[in-house]
């Protein structure tokens, strides 16, 4: 895989094992689908090679090595070089092998990766060199090995010291953290989370001498956190010319064809480039330059500084059937080691022809879908595909809708683009009558919600036929409703084409609402009757009425005790009801009243309070002929005392009646005689001396003697004097009295009088 031209080698080992020994660390790659940036070639790893393969979803990962852990003391000493605190290099993977170069320079194109990228960058700085010895070379390391693995234009070793983002960025490849997208998703990045770019490590050697490398790479300080390097395939070198033939366009591998191919030659050199250097090309083979191919230049000269040539020519289209012809191309080339000569064949053919095969001629139903497919064989590269129409152009099938009979015809060439061919398939399209719907006629209900079934008939078009009806009616060609408005409905019809059509139905719902109002809220008087009507009007007749609290007519008579709200619900002929209600007020006055104070005399005014409810008008009647009153608080004089029985009459602005009676107790007015002499001479006249009053509540008296001894007192007015002292008649006299007395209407009075006694 490595070894390119110009060397020649041996004493080939692994790890200090033979070099075709199998090992986990070693083995071959191929990245055309994943961003190492070498084509194809070696690789050594601290774990397992495996470790590489994409997505990058680790930022640590490693793959266990079995056996005895190598360790390599060159890469030691590199690493301490830029990290000195590394104390040991493990899991190394040591390749190493002797080689004569044919010139006077060596090279070969490497990818460092790692896994310690960026964690570890100045800290664990895993490490890998290619240690080179030999004659002419003088270094620090094993066999006075010098390093070639160097960052460019400098003398410092590939580290992730000495290459990550922020030392030597340009040569440094993010790969991700390991759980980032689009890194931790897609295989086309490789595990490790770092990589430098494409190097190259280059030496000046003596052509024909033995030399001796050792590639190496190995984990500091551990054995986890994988790093590998990429050797690129054929490209372990010296400055010898190297010749490669491709075809580039018109062909495959080394086989071209004629009027559309493109084939380059490439010569490659080694070494410093310092000198120009000119190699001759000669031709040969069955093929003619010129006749069958274009010119190709006898001699090629590489400038001082170029490393390459390309020399591009084409194959000729003459017409001719030849059949395969070859061109043999050798290029010859002196150095101080010796001549060698390197032989490229190429091939040239006629353009392939190109096949072309559509599906069969196909008869659909209207406009139905059918699949045109294409099969093509032959030619060369890739197709063009043109479709006159219906399919996309490049497409090799698509699915066609004609609306009548079509012919769609393909038109095919190759990259070549000398050959072109064709083929046509018609799609048959059968001529229908026109599709037709007819829903039955408009419908005219009376009621809300009556039923009413839908149908249709349809004509014409492609049977079977689907059925959809507006209004979540379904999908069958009746339809059943019952609206509670007038509504309208539409049936879309379509037929197996495709094909559709529509009618639209309506049923008139000829109602309004039935209403119903009961006659205005009324007042009446308690015990009397009020009649309410139940006013209906629109809705379908008859009418039926349900009134609360009972009731089946129009009308309702009702004698509330108190004020009563009545309602009715009316439901017509089609099953709709309304409601209303309404109120009965109860007038229903008090009557009731009081009269002031609480001793009442004749011939003294007397009030009289009204404590009625709700009464507009009064009549009092005192019981006493001719004694009334239409006043609310009337005064009222008694002519004489006694008891009265005392009606009041009220009614309020309807008219409503109450009345009340209370007896009323009236005591006669204060008088008060007393007489001025008496003569107690048994003589049965005059023989006693008494006080005599009216309207007295309270009383007392007193008699005194000339010398202001009582000698008789009193507090009931109805005691008289028989004019003795303890049983003893007194003599003629006149003695002196005091007394007190309180009328039943309050009044006092306190007064002395006195009285002659005569026998």
């Amino acid at each position: 895989m490595l070894l390119g031209a110009g060397v020649t080698v041996s004493n080939i080992t692994f790890n200090g094992a033979p070099g075709n020994a199998v090992s986990s660390q070693a083995g071959e790659f191929n990245s055309a689908n994943a961003n190492v940036g070498l084509p194809a070639g070696l690789i050594l790893a601290t774990g397992g090679i495996s470790n590489a393969l994409g997505p990058n979803n680790s930022g640590s990962s490693s793959v266990p090595i079995t056996g005895i852990s190598v360790q390599d003391p060159d890469l030691l000493l590199l690493a301490q070089q830029s990290q000195p605190t590394i104390q040991d290099v493990n899991d190394c993977a040591v390749l190493e092998f002797d080689f004569v170069p044919t010139g006077d320079s060596l090279k070969f194109n490497f990818v460092f990766g790692s896994e310690e990228f960026l964690e570890f960058v100045n800290s664990i700085n895993d490490a890998f060199g290619f240690f080179l010895s030999g004659p002419g070379i003088t270094g620090p390391y094993s066999n006075n090995a010098i390093n070639i693995a160097l960052i460019p234009g400098t003398t410092d070793p590939v580290t992730i010291n000495t290459v990550n983002d922020v030392v030597n960025p340009q040569f440094y490849v993010d790969n991700g953290d390991g759980v980032t997208p689009p890194f931790s998703t897609s295989p086309t990045y490789v595990q490790y989370d770092g990589l430098t770019t494409v190097m190259t490590a280059l030496a000046q050697v003596i052509c024909g001498e033995t030399y001796h490398i050792k590639i190496a790479v190995g984990d500091a300080n551990d054995t986890v956190w994988d790093s590998a390097v990429f050797l690129e395939a054929g490209s372990f070198q010296s400055n010898q010319i190297s010749i490669v033939g491709e075809v580039i366009a018109g062909g495959v591998d080394s086989l071209f064809y004629e009027g559309c191919g493109t084939a380059s030659l490439y010569l490659v050199r080694g070494g410093l480039l310092l000198d120009s250097d000119t190699v001759q090309v000669l031709l040969g083979g069955s093929a003619t330059e010129l006749a069958d191919y274009s010119s190709i230049p006898a001699e090629v000269i590489f400038l001082p500084g170029q490393d390459s040539i390309n020399i591009q020519f084409s194959a000729i289209l003459d017409g001719l059937a030849e059949g395969q012809e070859n061109i043999l191309l050798m290029v010859i080339n002196e150095t101080a080691c010796g001549g060698d000569t390197v032989i490229v064949e190429i091939f040239i053919e006629e353009a392939p022809p190109i096949d072309v095969l559509l599906s069969n001629d196909v008869t659909v139903q209207c406009t139905d879908s059918t699949l045109i497919t294409a099969v093509i064989t032959g030619g060369f590269g890739n197709y063009t595909l043109d479709w006159d129409q219906g399919v996309p152009d490049g497409q090799y099938d698509g699915w066609v809708s004609p609306g009548q009979t079509t012919t769609y015809v393909l038109t095919v060439t190759d990259d070549c683009g000398v050959i072109t061919e064709y083929d046509a398939v018609t799609v048959t399209v059968p001529i229908m009558q026109p599709l037709s719907v007819t829903v039955q006629s408009d419908v005219t209900v009376y009621c809300p919600e009556t039923t009413v079934l839908l149908t249709a008939q349809v004509q014409g078009g492609t049977p079977v036929y689907t059925y959809q009806w507006t209004g979540n009616l379904g999908t069958g060609p009746n339809a059943q409703v019952a609206p509670a408005t007038t509504q309208s409905w539409t049936l879309t019809v379509t037929d197996l084409c495709g094909r559709d059509t529509s009618d639209q139905v309506t049923v008139t719902v000829d109602y309004d609402t039935v209403r119903v109002v009961i006659s205005p809220d009324t007042v009446i008087c308690f015990g009397d009757t009020a009649t309410l009507h139940a006013l209906t009007e629109l809705g379908l007749e008859p009418y039926d009425y349900d009134w609360l609290p009972g009731g089946s007519a129009d009308t309702l008579a009702v004698s509330p005790a108190t004020n009563a709200l009545y309602a009715v619900t009316i439901t017509d002929a089609c099953g709709i009801s309304n409601y209303d209600e309404a109120g009965v007020g109860v007038n229903s006055p008090l009557a009731a009243f009081w009269w002031g104070g609480s001793t009442w005399v004749n011939n003294f005014p007397i009030s009289f309070m009204d404590q009625s409810f709700g009464a507009t008008a009064w009549w009092w009647d005192f019981g006493v002929p001719g004694l009334e009153s239409s006043d609310q608080y009337p005064f009222t004089t008694f002519p004489d005392p006694g008891t009265y029985d005392v009606q009041l009459l009220v009614s309020d602005t309807l008219g409503c009646l109450d009345s009340i009676s209370h007896t009323i107790v009236v005591d006669p007015e204060f008088e008060l005689y007393i007489p001025n002499s008496f003569t107690p001479d048994g003589d049965g006249f005059n023989e006693t001396w008494q006080v005599i009053g009216t309207g007295v509540k309270e009383f007392w008296i007193r008699l005194h003697d000339r010398w202001g001894a009582t000698i008789f007192q009193s507090s009931d007015i109805a005691t008289a004097w028989d004019g003795t002292l303890n049983g003893t008649p007194l003599p003629t006299g006149v003695y002196v009295y005091r007394y007190r007395v309180k009328a039943i209407e309050g009044a006092v009075q306190e007064r002395m009088g006195h009285v002659t006694l005569l026998r």
